[in-house]
């Protein structure tokens, strides 16, 4: 399985930034997003950067992979921890599978 995984841009050199992740330092490609710049975030698949994220989206994401691989761990995990966006909140469906009125 491949999941998307949330990066800092540290440093920049041609098509390639030096990125903090979850498991330390690594360089990814950037070709497919364009320039970065330090600070920025990236949600990179498999060495490559795929999309540029907001702040608090990547720390969104950084918490779901957190939540599964503590499931992973076998721990028992308090959802609303990991997953604060979707508490006292209704399920929405995304736009394009809502019934067109």
């Amino acid at each position: 399985m491949c999941l998307g995984v949330p990066v800092q841009v540290v440093s920049v050199s041609g098509t390639f930034a030096r990125c903090d992740g979850p498991e330390g330092a690594l360089d990814v490609d950037v070709a497919l997003v364009g320039p970065v710049l330090p600070g920025e975030w990236l949600l990179t698949f498999l060495g490559a950067a795929r999309g540029r994220l907001e702040p608090d989206e990547a720390a969104r994401i950084a918490r779901a992979l957190g939540a599964l691989g503590a499931i992973e761990r076998g721990e028992t995990i308090d959802v609303a921890a990991y997953f604060p966006d979707l508490v006292d909140r209704e399920p929405e469906l995304p736009e394009f599978l809502r019934p067109k009125p």
